[in-house]
């Protein structure tokens, strides 16, 4: 009887791992940007209902291709946060923000988000190439991003920029880092709007 009771001992603890594993660990947190942050949240720059514009595709660093929110640790070290991670995909979160704002600081509703064509007549494509968008925790969160204002239908760049942010952290907490993104975003997207309104001047 001890001898069975000892071979079944290696089973018992395979079976609290597991169940340790599934229900001992923290539950996720989810996050996602939100639009109407930082300078995105201002004025609007002009009143224009019939400007078509059409936002994306969007280059993207793989890194941060993922689920779980990518931080830095101050050097050159990725930090991979599982149990926090965002609500959808970063890529068309960033896309929607962006469209969003563009929209409500340009005065249209007329913005199509990639991967959907358009179903009216655009003037603009804003193509970004995001290098860089992630924080060290409690610090600062960096977003670097090339970004293309291109005419529709023939695909000549008008404008080809960089934007460098650099964002304080209010907290170490993700909640704050999050918001820091979003408020990084928003500077950008301002940018964007306003050499919009000014190719429509010109």
């Amino acid at each position: 009887m001890a001898s069975r009771a000892l071979r079944a001992l290696p089973t018992v603890a395979v079976a609290a791992a597991l169940v340790m594993g599934c229900f001992g660990g923290p539950k996720p947190e989810f996050f996602t940007l939100s639009a109407a942050s930082g300078a995105a949240a201002g004025a609007p720059i002009a009143s224009q209902p019939e400007l078509g514009l059409a936002v994306g595709p969007l280059d993207f660093p793989r890194y941060l291709d993922r689920p779980e929110i990518v931080t830095r640790d101050g050097s050159h070290r990725l930090i991979v946060a599982d149990a926090h991670r965002w609500g959808g995909s970063l890529q068309t979160d960033i896309l929607r923000v962006v469209a969003d704002d563009l929209g409500r600081l340009l005065g249209t509703t007329r913005v199509a988000m990639y991967p959907a064509e358009p179903r009216f007549t655009a003037s603009y494509r804003i193509l970004l190439d995001v290098r860089e968008f992630e924080g060290v925790p409690g610090q600062k969160v960096t977003l670097r991003v090339r970004w293309t204002i291109a005419a529709v239908p023939d695909g000549h760049a008008l404008v080809v920029e960089e934007s460098v942010v650099e964002q304080p952290i209010a907290s170490a907490s993700y909640e704050d880092l999050v918001a820091a993104e979003s408020t990084a975003l928003g500077s950008v997207t301002r940018q964007i709007a306003e050499r919009v309104a000014g190719l429509g001047k010109g």
